[in-house]
């Protein structure tokens, strides 16, 4: 009797269960359909926005310009504000000319993604009206243009220790202050160091003022207070420096640190910078590197965690293979170019400029210490016979290889 009722109760289970079963079908199929009705808007939205990113779309004006080479988006949005701000076109210094006509509508103008109808005017254009017809041509690219229209864009100094390549900070010399007539040098060139002969061939010196800097709390060494001309006041007793005309409009294209020597550019082309400082410019510049083993971390790199160093070594296998991450850094190194010249010199060839990255690669890395570092070139480049603390203008087949640089090509 009581296996009767055990199996009796077992089917009277089965058979709920299969009741229960069949009341949530129903629900299951809902269920399973508002999800699949979910989830196809989700697929969809993202063909779409695959969709949206694809070249076809309009782009703004400015970012053709720069994909095209004729300026920086910087300098576009410049022309487009100044032209828009104008009641006079002919009053503007240049203006911007899509199939012919002037833009006039602002920054924020776009035209199709692989406009080539473009061209900027210069202020005679303008006033004689005697441009080509942009309808009838496309545009030339910056490396194209008349050598006479580019000549002075660029130019290359010979840094010395001492001078940072950025703005006056923290009571430093800026390179850009040895930028004078009097530090011209071209051996190549027929006109020599005469600020009258350099403004008449393109270039345009302004005195500019030392706002802020203290020479005294400085810390210039003395042959570059030399080299500026300090003399001491007659009212304080106090240095002070002579106030140099200097090369107007000008900015360093790149950095070498206050320790380091060798090429720095300066341009005031913003399609010349962006060549050689853009994140994926395969430009390559090379550096004399002078070595010793470094003994310990410095106060300053213990103060930001780093609080030991590797033992010396001349293996440059870390450096070629690349991928390694120096301290407080995110993203990994590049792969360089590095051998030895002789038992304490390093020849270096880059494709990335981080701060200080020479130094604190061979460091962290190579447990050496820098003694030297000198860039001895920045692609076709190089710094030649220029003297320290001299500047001259980029040669045109300097410019002409920047803009078409292959990496693969035999270098010296």
């Amino acid at each position: 009797m009581l296996s009767r009722s055990i199996l009796s109760s077992v089917t009277k289970l089965q058979q709920r269960h299969q009741v229960l079963q069949a009341s949530l079908a129903p629900i299951g199929a809902t269920t399973s359909s508002f999800f699949s009705s979910q989830s196809k808007p989700s697929r969809r939205k993202s063909i779409n926005s695959s969709i949206s990113t694809q070249p076809t779309d309009p782009v703004r004006l400015s970012k053709r310009m720069s994909e095209l080479g004729i300026c920086s988006r910087r300098e576009a949005a410049k022309i487009l504000k100044d032209t828009t701000d104008a009641k006079d076109l002919t009053l503007c210094d240049q203006a911007i000319y899509l199939r012919g006509e002037p833009v006039t509508a602002g920054t924020g103008v776009k035209v199709p993604y692989d406009e080539q109808m473009i061209e900027i005017r210069s202020a005679d254009d303008l006033a004689s009206n005697t441009a080509d017809d942009a309808t009838s041509a496309n545009f030339v690219s910056y490396d194209k243009l008349p050598w006479e229209k580019i000549q002075h864009d660029t130019i290359v100094l010979h840094k010395p220790v001492g001078y940072v390549s950025g703005q006056e900070e923290h009571q430093h010399v800026p390179a850009v202050r040895l930028l004078t007539p009097l530090n011209y040098y071209d051996d190549e060139d027929s006109y020599k160091s005469d600020e009258a002969i350099l403004n008449k061939s393109g270039f345009n010196f302004t005195r500019k003022k030392w706002d802020g800097f203290d020479i005294d709390k400085s810390s210039v060494p003395k042959h570059i207070k030399k080299q500026l001309g300090v003399t001491k006041s007659d009212n304080s007793n106090k240095d002070v420096v002579k106030e140099e005309r200097t090369l107007s409009g000008y900015a360093p294209a790149g950095r070498l640190d206050i320790d380091s020597t060798g090429l720095l550019i300066f341009t005031r082309a913003g399609i010349m910078a962006r060549q050689l400082i853009a994140p994926d410019t395969k430009i390559p510049k090379e550096y004399i590197v002078q070595v010793q083993p470094a003994r310990q971390p410095t106060a300053r790199e213990i103060s930001q965690g780093l609080h030991s160093l590797p033992p010396p070594t001349s293996n440059l296998e870390p450096l070629l293979r690349g991928g390694r991450v120096l301290h407080n850094d995110t993203k990994p190194l590049k792969p360089l170019k590095a051998k030895w010249l002789n038992s304490n010199t390093l020849k270096l060839v880059l494709h990335e400029g981080k701060k200080r990255q020479i130094r604190r690669m061979c460091r962290e890395i190579l447990g050496l210490h820098v003694v030297s570092l000198v860039r001895t070139s920045i692609g076709p480049v190089f710094l030649g016979t220029l003297p320290e603390g001299k500047w001259r203008p980029l040669r045109e087949t300097e410019v002409r290889k920047l803009f078409n640089w292959d990496n693969k090509r035999v270098r010296r």
